[in-house]
């Protein structure tokens, strides 16, 4: 594995302080961006259910008028999601109670270029991101848009229009990263030129562009606290790049390879306990890096015998790696060296990431089965629970509660 270190000359300082997103987030009962308020999947403390069905433990269920793979995201009382209704297209984002699941309010900008989808997804794919103030949403097109809490657009961004239609084969699935007075979305693709992108949060106008190398990237980046500094880490074109958070310069990339198809990867990156767990390319071998402070590269610690996930993403909980196979097979790693403690199968194909809560994994797969299992080094699965229609979404958690989108319906599920 090759590192490429950047010179002095070629950095770039884009001054723009790190975001503070996490602190802003104190409300226990938030999940306001793609994999909770840590980017883990992971929330603790909380009496979530094991067990439902269609007629057990649904708060509510509202029908969305349209379908997607974005997630749900909650802010306080309210849950927001976006969804791509067909004949004629339309994308919404859309505004629900979250304790009865009234639709308080739904908005469509307008829709921009068409982009082709594969059969499993949409151009409602990306997962919005909440600060106290704002909600930020992208889709497949690469349209991003800002909304108040009450459903005003503040501004709308169309990337087609600034950069061209490079005809993407299955559009962008990457969800806005909130920094401090910037929205960050790389902007990959096979054909390039590709750029890292920072988006003023107020106005919608480009704050800063960076050069990135050619290839195709659908993993969402990733902020991490790490060693008294904050790093931006990237997946995409075969390799992960690190980017101090405070200056946008270069630190370090770990990766190898190029060329005008390089490194598709889907699944993002997730960190714990000093490392990052990644893979360089979707359907790869999943990888673990020992962050370093002062900049300096990272150390590889271990790298898994077989592939991980195409499109989940992996899950990081107490000490273990829980890989989420598309085939719907639940792999388990010891965090510390990669060594597979089991490979049991639960469902079908299996598209949405897992998440975790008080010592249980919650993992869904495209019949609409939920499989609770037990958190460590032996397998025990404690329920199955049906919700009927294919769960391609990953869910969010607020308080006691799990918020579920299938193709059709948004549900609340929480222990009566």
């Amino acid at each position: 594995m090759k590192y490429f270190f950047i010179t002095t000359a070629s950095m770039i300082l884009l001054s723009c302080p790190i975001a503070a997103q996490e602190s802003a987030f104190a409300n226990t009962e938030d999940w306001p961006r793609w994999r909770g308020p840590n980017a883990n999947g992971i929330a603790e403390g909380r009496k979530l259910p094991v067990h439902w069905s269609p007629d057990r433990n649904i708060v509510w269920s509202v029908q969305l008028p349209g379908w997607g793979n974005s997630s749900p995201v909650v802010h306080k009382d309210r849950v927001f999601i976006t969804t791509h209704k067909k004949n004629p297209n339309c994308l919404l984002t859309m505004c629900f109670d979250k304790n009865t699941g009234k639709e308080l309010w739904r908005h469509d900008f307008g829709f921009g270029v068409n982009q082709r989808t594969h059969e499993k997804s949409s151009l409602a794919v990306n997962t919005p991101a909440i600060t106290h103030d704002s909600v930020y949403v992208a889709f497949g097109n690469a349209d991003i848009a800002c909304y108040s809490h009450d459903g005003k657009l503040v501004w709308m961004k169309r990337y087609m229009e600034e950069f061209g239609d490079p005809k993407m084969a299955w559009g962008y699935a990457v969800s806005p990263m909130v920094l401090e007075d910037s929205v960050l979305f790389p902007w990959n693709h096979h054909k390039g030129p590709c750029f890292l992108v920072g988006i003023d949060k107020k106005i919608g106008q480009i704050n800063w562009k960076k050069d990135r190398p050619i290839g195709t990237a659908h993993a969402t980046p990733l902020l991490v606290d790490h060693n008294g500094q904050k790093d931006i880490l990237i997946s995409g074109q075969n390799r992960l790049t690190a980017f101090d958070a405070n200056t946008r310069r270069e630190l370090w990339a770990y990766g190898e390879g190029e060329g005008p198809y390089n490194g598709e990867i889907i699944s993002s990156p997730v960190y714990g306990d000093g490392m990052v767990f990644f893979q360089l390319w979707r359907d790869t071998k999943i990888q673990a890096l020992r962050l370093l402070g002062e900049g300096k590269p990272p150390i590889t610690v271990w790298k898994s015998k077989k592939p991980g996930p195409v499109e989940s993403s992996i899950l990081y909980y107490r000490g273990l790696v829980y890989s989420w196979l598309d085939n719907g097979v639940l792999v388990c790693l010891d965090g510390n060296n990669g060594d597979e403690l089991y490979r049991e199968r639960l469902g079908k194909a299996a598209n949405s990431s897992p998440i975790a809560c008080d010592g249980r994994i919650y993992l869904s797969d495209n019949n609409g089965d939920t499989y609770v299992v037990e958190a460590g080094r032996k397998f025990r699965l404690l329920a199955t629970n049906p919700l009927g229609e294919r769960i391609s979404a990953s869910p969010a958690i607020t308080g006691n509660r799990l918020i579920y989108r299938t193709d059709s319906r948004l549900f609340c599920i929480a222990d009566k």
